[in-house]
C-alpha cells in the first residue's frame, strides 16, 4: 500500500533521480489513451487528464478525431483509477478541458479550457475559469487578455497563488510563467511574472514545492519539452537527470520521497504518467540479518529477560509482550515515515493485528511508526526479521525513540 502525502522539502528525490537504482518506478495509465497533467486533489488523490473511455457520443476533436480528454482521478494509496464527478459547469464546456486544479478551500476548480467562441483570426484558444462546487457557473477569471491563451493552471495551497502559463504580450518568450495571488474573499491580484525561470523558450506546466522550488517545462530544440526546476536555495535552474528523447513535462513533487510526471509515450512503455519514490537505503546498523526463512521458532523467541522486556512478538499466534522500554534502548525499529501524524496513523491502524505495540514518534521532521526500541544490535536485528516476515521492509535507526 502506497501512502504519499503532500508536500515537503523535495530535493531528497530530485537528488535521487540522478541514480535510477535508488528508485522505484511506477507506469501508469492505460496502452490506448494519453494519460497526462496530474495536479494534487486534496490529501490522497491526484487529479489528471485522459482520453479514455470514449464512446460514439464522447466530443472529439475535429482535427484529430481523438475524444477530448476528460479529468479523471488518481487514488495514491493504492493507483487505482477513479471515474471524477465533475461539476456540471465543468463538464458543459465546450471542446477542450485542460489541466484542472482544486482550490485549496475545496470551493472549486481553476480549470483551462478552450473558449466558447473562436477569436477575429479565427482560432480558439485558451482561457482560465473557476469552476464552483455549489452548482454555480463558471466565472473566467478577471484579468484574463482575450487574445492570449492561458494554460496549466498550478494553485500553490501554502501562498494561496496561482501559477499558469500564458503567452500575451510582453512576455519574454511565446509562453511565459505566471502567478497571480487568490485573496480570501475571492479577488485576483494582477498577474506577475515568474522571472526566475522565463527566457527565450516556451515555458509551461509550473508547479512549485514547499521549499519555494519552482519546477516547470521549458520547451528545446532537439528533445521536445524537457522539466527543470529553480531552486530557492541558490536561485539556480537545475535540468531534470531523467529528461530523455521526448516530451517530459508536469512535474508535480507529492513529498521528498516521490514525484509524478508526463512523459510522451516512448519505446518499452505504454504510460503516460510515471511515479517515482525513494527506495529508503539501508542505515549502517542494519546489514547481516539472518534468514527469516530458515529461522526456527525458537531462535524467533526472546532467549533472555533483556530480550523479553525490549521485543515485541509481533506473529499474530503469539501473544503480546510488554511495551517496548523506550527510555533505556539505543535502536529504533522503523517501519515507515509520514509527513504528517493523519498518515502515520492511519499507517499504524493497518498494522495493529500483527504490531500492537507499535507507536508514532516525532523525529527529524517527520513522524515514523517504530515497532519496537531495543537495547541491542542483535535483539534489534531480530524484531527486523520479524516484521519482515509479516511482508514490510523496516530499518535500524542508531537512537531510541519516545511515543508522541
Amino acid at each position: 500500500m502506497l501512502l504519499l502525502p503532500f508536500y515537503v522539502k523535495s530535493q531528497v528525490v530530485l537528488d535521487e533521480l540522478k541514480d535510477e537504482k535508488s528508485l522505484d518506478h511506477f507506469e501508469l495509465g492505460e496502452a490506448n489513451s494519453d494519460d497526462y497533467a496530474a495536479t494534487p486533489y486534496g490529501k490522497g488523490h491526484v487529479l489528471f487528464l485522459s482520453d479514455r473511455g470514449g464512446n460514439g457520443l464522447a466530443a472529439k476533436d475535429p482535427k484529430t478525431n481523438k475524444v477530448f480528454a476528460r479529468p479523471y482521478l488518481l487514488r495514491l494509496k493504492d493507483l487505482k483509477t477513479l471515474t471524477y464527478a465533475a461539476p456540471e459547469a465543468l463538464l458543459s464546456l465546450p471542446y477542450y478541458i485542460g489541466q484542472c486544479a482544486l482550490i485549496p478551500d475545496s470551493s472549486g476548480l481553476i480549470v483551462s479550457h478552450s473558449r466558447s467562441k473562436a477569436d477575429k483570426n479565427g482560432n480558439v484558444g485558451m482561457t482560465l475559469s473557476f469552476i464552483p462546487f455549489n452548482g454555480e457557473e463558471a466565472k473566467e477569471l478577471p484579468f484574463i487578455d482575450e487574445i492570449a491563451n492561458y494554460q496549466h493552471p498550478y494553485f500553490d495551497p501554502i501562498d494561496y497563488t496561482l501559477y499558469f502559463a500564458c503567452n500575451v504580450d510582453g512576455g519574454i518568450g511565446g509562453y511565459d510563467i505566471y502567478k497571480s495571488a487568490m485573496s480570501f474573499d475571492g479577488g485576483w491580484g494582477s498577474p506577475m511574472a515568474v522571472t526566475e525561470v522565463n527566457s527565450a523558450l516556451d515555458e509551461l506546466f509550473p508547479s512549485t514545492g514547499q521549499n519555494l522550488n519552482v519546477y516547470f517545462s521549458r520547451s528545446t530544440r532537439n528533445y521536445g519539452l524537457q522539466n527543470f526546476a529553480w531552486q530557492a536555495k541558490d536561485s539556480t535552474i537545475m535540468e531534470f537527470p531523467n529528461n530523455g528523447r521526448g516530451d517530459d513535462f508536469a512535474v508535480i513533487v507529492l513529498n521528498d520521497s516521490s514525484l509524478m510526471m508526463s512523459q510522451s509515450k516512448r519505446p518499452g512503455t505504454a504510460s503516460n504518467l510515471h511515479l517515482f519514490t525513494v527506495i529508503p537505503p539501508e542505515p549502517a546498523v542494519a546489514t547481516e540479518e539472518a534468514n527469516t526463512e530458515t529461522t526456527s521458532k525458537a531462535e524467533e523467541t526472546p532467549k533472555t529477560e533483556e530480550e523479553s522486556k525490549t521485543i515485541a512478538v509481533t506473529s499474530s499466534s503469539a501473544p503480546a509482550q510488554e511495551p517496548p522500554k523506550v527510555s533505556s534502548g539505543n535502536y529504533s525499529i522503523i517501519i515507515g515515515g509520514f509527513n504528517t501524524v493523519d498518515h502515520a496513523q492511519t499507517f499504524l491502524d493497518g498494522i495493529g493485528a500483527w504490531a500492537p505495540k507499535a507507536f508514532i514518534s516525532p523525529y527529524n521532521d517527520k513522524f515514523y511508526v517504530v515497532h519496537s526500541v531495543h537495547g541491542s544490535k542483535t535483539s534489534a536485528k531480530k524484531a527486523r526479521a520479524i516484521v519482515k516476515r509479516n511482508g514490510h521492509s523496516a530499518w535500524v535507526l542508531s537512537k531510541g525513540l519516545n511515543g508522541i
